[in-house]
């Protein structure tokens, strides 16, 4: 049996980060902490701007926030600690999803699998050799991890068979939705003024976008293949960036903001989530969160999130889409049935439940390997000109006299050249650090893993 869980290190940068932002990876990421904190459990967020704890202490109030540095992995470096990583699946890939102090201080890391889509079509995302690459790096580095936590049975599956990990320790956590999606209290007609045409026409409503696993252009064709009544009285609304021009019948919204997506889905008569692949589905369970009846493909993760067979569809076959959809608003029994299964899916899949799931799979799985943890040494980082100038050479003697004062520190030289014709990487001594350009920091060396940075010059 593995040791009780005593502190849960939870990467919190990812609410930033540029692609996982505050929607998809940065929005899950949210709603883990968020379950965490309600279970009462041992969980510390890490973050490394002031933007990123601004925006982690507004969305979970009350949240245990900690700077990323080595004297917080120092005192959190204690039996029964993990390290869970947030950010390992983001394309393109951070540099650091498990940062060195981490890996230095022997801490075990588990990380969040939310699927292995690029791994699976590598036609489709593979293209480029820089692609192809990350892929490769990202698998190197999920092999090196303790555990996997997959937000679906789906997702699981998939991660062990593309990146060659061991299945028995990929546990199922699964998802949540956001409070905000929630059945209307009032109208939403007005807050979708400028987002629908202004004609009140019912909507049947998909969040997809130009990705081809989205599966929007067979959605497209089976709605032009339904009645000429139902087409009259709703219209198709696709969520979303495409170069597709909406028809009478059919709307492309472009990007939308959450208001206005809950506005939608308040709306919306129907939602439909053809994709061929997801990791989960979230946007199934934030229609029906919001009171939406729903219908999903039956493929990938999306059986999972309703459990419901009668709410499914075969999405390579438009004719099969079209009856689903048609089912879907004329068949008052049947729209029954799918608002049933919606709300059941509401009380299986709680941010409380990915808590309590989470912190159950760590207790019950040791690290892969024996693990001695370490207290990482004080780190310093020194910048400044290290070349044979005088100030250069003075430079270099003063990083020798900082090492003797403090020989079981770590010393890095970020060092600027830029005055003279000098490469960054001449060395005016022997010396023994580490050795960076200058504009190094904050870019591929992270502040975060020094104690103290030191100008000379």
């Amino acid at each position: 049996m593995a040791d009780a869980l005593s502190h849960l290190i939870v990467d919190g940068r990812t609410v930033c980060h540029p692609t996982g932002g505050p929607r998809g990876i940065g929005r899950y990421v949210i709603g883990l902490l968020s379950g965490l904190r309600q279970i009462h459990a041992p969980v510390i967020a890490l973050y490394e701007t002031e933007e990123q704890k601004s925006l982690l202490t507004r969305a979970v109030p009350d949240l245990d926030l900690r700077q990323l540095e080595p004297a917080v992995i120092r005192d959190l470096s204690v039996p029964g600690s993990w390290y869970l990583a947030t950010q390992l699946m983001l394309h393109p890939i951070p540099l650091d999803p498990v940062p060195r102090i981490i890996t230095d201080s022997g801490l075990p890391v588990a990380a969040i699998m939310y699927d292995v889509i690029r791994e699976r079509h590598p036609e489709l995302y593979q293209v480029r050799a820089e692609s192809r690459a990350q892929v490769l790096i990202r698998g190197m580095l999920a092999r090196t991890l303790d555990a996997l936590l997959a937000i679906s049975d789906f997702a699981a599956d998939t991660a062990a068979e593309e990146l060659h990990f061991p299945r028995d320790r990929i546990t199922m956590i699964g998802a949540g939705v956001d409070p905000k999606f929630a059945p209307a209290v009032d109208d939403p007609w007005p807050r979708l003024q400028g987002v629908l045409r202004a004609d009140r026409r019912r909507i049947v409503v998909t969040v997809t976008g130009e990705d081809p696993r989205k599966n929007t252009t067979r959605l497209a064709q089976a709605w032009a293949t339904l009645p000429a009544t139902l087409r009259r009285s709703h219209r198709l609304v696709v969520i979303g960036d495409s170069d597709e021009v909406g028809t009478a019948d059919v709307d492309f919204t472009g990007p939308v903001t959450d208001e206005q997506l809950v506005a939608i889905y308040q709306f919306a008569e129907l939602a439909v989530m053809p994709s061929t692949d997801e990791g989960f589905g979230l946007p199934a369970l934030e229609a029906a969160a919001c009171g939406c009846a729903v219908i999903t493909s039956n493929v990938s993760a999306l059986p999972e999130v309703l459990a419901e067979p009668a709410a499914q569809f075969d999405p390579y076959d438009v004719t099969a889409i079209a009856a689903a959809v048609e089912r879907a608003l004329i068949d008052s029994a049947h729209r029954e049935l799918l608002l049933a299964a919606a709300q059941r899916a509401l009380t299986r899949w709680t941010w409380t439940n990915v808590g309590r799931a989470v912190v159950s799979s760590l207790e019950e799985l040791d690290p892969r390997r024996v693990r001695q943890l370490r207290k990482v040494p004080y780190r310093v980082a020194v910048t400044g000109t290290f070349d044979d100038s005088v100030i250069g050479r003075a430079n270099t003697s003063r990083v020798h006299e900082l090492a003797k004062q403090s020989p079981l520190a770590e010393i890095t030289l970020l060092v600027d050249n830029s005055a003279n014709d000098h490469s960054t990487n001449d060395r005016a001594t022997n010396a023994g650090p580490q050795r960076f350009p200058v504009r190094a920091l904050g870019r591929f060396v992270p502040r975060s893993q020094f104690d103290e940075v030191i100008t000379l010059d």
